[in-house]
């Protein structure tokens, strides 16, 4: 019987931390609420990084990875700033660009104010 890590070992945090920092990714504290699992930020997306053992792997989760995505510590920062969104124009500010977590067509968000989009 296998069972995920109770804490991060301080190494296996330095050697993220030291390999993020590498590449311009903030490393932050634990996630409230968790023991394994630490937030970083790049390029003003949050990603959360959680330690599933054998001294360097991880779950990414963040923009265009919600689910998470195995790595290994030396994977980390490659996997992230690679996935940074680019920045949508604000061609129709105030309106989301996602409902319940699915992308709004463009045709959709054109037309966010009329009887259109109730339907």
């Amino acid at each position: 019987m296998s069972l995920l890590p109770r804490a991060i070992p301080a190494t296996a945090r330095q050697q993220l931390a030291d390999s993020l920092a590498a590449s311009g990714i903030r490393l932050g504290g634990i996630k409230p609420g968790t023991r394994v699992t630490l937030l970083a930020e790049h390029a003003g997306a949050a990603w959360e990084l959680t330690y599933l053992g054998h001294g360097n792997l991880w779950r990414a989760t963040g923009p265009g990875s919600e689910h998470g995505v195995g790595v290994f510590t030396h994977e980390a920062a490659g996997h992230i700033t690679a996935l940074v969104p680019e920045p949508e124009p604000a061609v129709f500010p105030g309106i989301p660009r996602t409902y319940a977590g699915v992308s709004i067509p463009h045709v959709i968000r054109r037309d966010w104010h009329s009887p259109l989009a109730d339907g």
